[in-house]
């Protein structure tokens, strides 16, 4: 939600989304940046500026709410073991309480908070990291990495908004735990290969409302995390379900959830389809910003993850081939990849080239096209051990 504000009423934690005196008339000019440091502010907005236009996101930058600093950022081979290390764990507990709820037997919730907080102290360590492992699996998991995903993706876009580390386990709580009620679904129809009947779907779209039951009854579940279940297939232009809620009707939570999940489900491997390129996915939600999600969400998600988002595979303009292992948010389209094919696809000696620091140099790259590795029966994730 923008608000417009006074450059003296400007506080920590605001995101600048763009200020006037651009052109003629004073139209808005794009400025983006974070408001870390009220002496810095000279850096993102010009002194005599009145007023700025900013996102005071609805319901997360609280009154008294945190701001949060730099993360302690380790390298990506440092802590991808980590990552690796914690992603078995939440998998091996995802796997655990769906198959009580399938049985109908008592769940234990408890092994959550401390998951997810671990979850979020490797993001906070290396984003990179947890990016690359939700993308580097099979799809005959998808049931239980989809929760694992939909989590740390989620915690990454709260991050990005601002939120403190109390609203960031809510978050990944509820990612986390959103699909819940699908265990009660058959698995004919979870895999279904073709498409849904009309009985089937709406016996589908029933799951939001019955992964919130489950967790209701825990008794101690709090309501943001419930609210976030329940919405998280509402849309933005009121077409979603299961009350066809739009706009600002629906919580931060839940859009934040939203968000994750579509994207994880266009970028995975189903019984149905093949996985999309990230990038793909990213330009597709981006052209339904204002209708399927709200136009600041998606920027944020953007912002969060880079135009070419890690584990992207991509061709370079003098023809080799790469995956991208590092997102430069100052320089979307400018990260870094790792080469690994040659012109023809065939393995070469991996190398890493930052593109940005190459800029103006005789081995200056660009990504001149993303790809689907599964259109050339390439496995990305091994290229992530040499």
């Amino acid at each position: 939600m923008y608000q417009r504000v006074k450059r003296s009423d400007l506080k920590p934690g605001m995101f600048v989304i763009s200020h006037g005196l651009g052109t003629f008339g004073s139209p808005l000019v794009n400025v983006g940046a974070h408001i870390l440091c009220l002496s810095n502010l000279c850096d993102y907005v010009p002194e005599d500026v009145e007023d700025v236009l900013i996102a005071r996101t609805q319901d997360a930058l609280l009154e008294g709410a945190t701001a949060l600093g730099a993360p302690v950022t380790v390298s990506l081979a440092e802590e991808l073991p980590q990552a690796r290390r914690l992603y078995s764990e939440a998998l091996s507990y995802v796997r655990h309480f769906l198959e009580d709820v399938r049985k109908g037997t008592s769940i234990d919730f408890s092994p959550a908070t401390p998951l997810v907080e671990n979850l979020i102290e490797s993001v906070f360590r290396n984003e990179n990291a947890a990016v690359t492992l939700c993308k580097l699996r099979g799809f005959d998991e998808y049931t239980y990495t989809h929760s694992i995903n939909v989590s740390i993706l989620a915690v990454l876009l709260g991050k990005r908004m601002g939120l403190d580390r109390a609203a960031l386990l809510k978050i990944g709580l509820a990612g986390l735990l959103h699909d819940v009620g699908k265990a009660r679904l058959p698995a004919k129809i979870l895999n279904k290969p073709g498409r849904l009947s009309e009985t089937e779907f709406h016996a589908v779209k029933g799951h939001s409302m019955w992964s919130h039951d489950l967790l209701k009854q825990q008794g101690d579940m709090p309501r943001d995390i419930l609210r976030a279940v329940a919405e998280h297939h509402e849309r933005h232009d009121g077409s979603g379900y299961p009350r066809g809620l739009q706009g600002h009707e629906i919580s931060l939570f839940s859009r934040i959830i939203a968000v994750a999940d579509v994207f994880d489900a266009l970028t995975s491997k189903r019984a149905y389809k093949d996985a999309m390129p990230p990038a793909q996915a990213l330009s597709m939600m981006y052209q339904w910003r204002g209708k399927q999600f709200a136009t600041e969400d998606i920027e944020f998600f953007i912002q969060c993850i880079g135009v070419f988002p890690v584990g992207s595979f991509v061709r370079l303009t003098d023809g080799e081939h790469g995956i991208v292992i590092s997102t430069n948010p100052h320089r979307p389209t400018k990260p870094q990849v790792k080469v690994v094919l040659d012109a023809k696809l065939r393995p070469r000696l991996p190398r890493v080239l930052d593109l940005e620091a190459l800029e103006a140099t005789h081995e200056a790259q660009d990504i001149a096209e993303v790809l689907n590795p599964a259109d050339y029966k390439i496995d990305m994730g091994r290229f992530f051990s040499v």
